[in-house]
């Protein structure tokens, strides 16, 4: 459990106080989560969002991770900003001198991540980067994804939660659930295949981590947060200015072993060497058990060797942490 100090006390993860969900417009919920932003939530989610606008909070582990972590002034950078919760957290928690970049490829969420910051008010010390991130910048990059769970979009190639069915649509719109679209989830006795996907395709470009901090004139991250669904070791690749750079630098990334026995040579090499690369600088990564104590204090796994992240490790939420700085020891 953690034993962070008393600086976290008045960071609690959920409010005792009633939160508003109202309709915004077609399609769109504006929520206020338990600790206290407000997002703009698209109503025909079903992963990130059910959660937001039902109990007011994603992932309540790693919400209360992220407000451990970060400080009032950090640089916080996450990626799979989705329709911007965790991105609405940070804002808030590093105030107006600290920075928030949300990264985030897909153009038809990008519309949601974009008007959450407005009505979140932390629209001036955040930053949104419409692009995937990889090992280098600049090629095209092909992704698709459900709309019904926007949690499970991935590139072209990468496995994904979401099981494709029958084709990609040609937008939004038709993979939506509805009478026409729902018959091409059902198996031949008519069944729901729950975890089907009706899959839209669209294509980003790439960028780095480091080309992203060099274009906003930033010497530095705090915090760096990935879920993307296990391109995480490449884009990690594309950070190593930053890393060695930033010498208080936690992070937090989406893993699984299936992540890397699925992978094709490419991203299987590209984890061992981060792997080594961050071995080498002192960090140690410890899972993110999901669970919430009655004090609001979470649970991380002892430190995990390289065998069990790449042969055992369950889906879920890890932090990489320096030994000198690990909190949870």
């Amino acid at each position: 459990m953690s034993n962070l100090d008393d600086r976290n006390a008045a960071r609690p993860a959920v409010q005792a106080a009633p939160r508003r969900v109202l309709p915004l417009g077609p399609g769109e919920l504006l929520v206020e989560a338990a600790w206290g932003g407000f997002m703009v939530v698209p109503a025909f989610n079903m992963d990130v969002a059910i959660g937001v606008t039902r109990d007011g909070v994603h992932e309540a582990w790693t919400t209360r991770l992220v407000q451990e972590l970060l400080r009032p002034g950090d640089t916080y950078l996450n990626a799979g900003a989705n329709f911007g919760y965790f991105v609405c957290l940070g804002g808030r928690l590093v105030g107006p001198e600290g920075r928030v970049i949300g990264v985030e490829p897909n153009p038809h969420i990008l519309p949601f991540l974009m008007k959450s910051l407005y009505w979140n008010g932390s629209i001036d010390n955040t930053d949104i980067i419409a692009r995937a991130l990889a090992e280098v910048p600049g090629e095209a990059l092909e992704f698709h994804f459900d709309p019904q769970y926007l949690g499970g979009g991935a590139p072209r190639g990468i496995s994904s939660p979401v099981a494709e069915a029958a084709g990609d649509h040609a937008g939004l719109d038709q993979a939506l659930w509805s009478a026409g679209s729902v018959p091409k989830l059902m198996d031949a006795a008519g069944r729901w295949v729950k975890g089907m996907g009706l899959m839209v395709p669209f294509t980003t470009q790439t960028t780095t981590i480091d080309t992203v901090m060099a274009h906003l004139a930033l010497p530095k991250l705090d915090l760096l947060h990935l879920d993307i669904e296990g391109s995480e070791a490449l884009a990690l690749l594309g950070a190593m200015n930053t890393i060695h750079a930033s010498p208080r630098l936690r992070l937090i990334t989406e893993w699984s072993a299936g992540h890397y026995a699925k992978a094709g040579p490419v991203p299987r090499a590209a984890f061992d060497t981060v792997w080594g690369m961050l071995a080498g600088l002192g960090y140690r990564v410890r899972m993110v058990q999901p669970m919430v104590a009655a004090d609001g204090g979470i649970h991380v796994s002892p430190p995990l060797s390289h065998e069990t992240m790449t042969q055992m490790a369950p889906h879920g939420d890890y932090v990489w942490l320096k030994a000198e700085e690990d909190p949870f020891r």
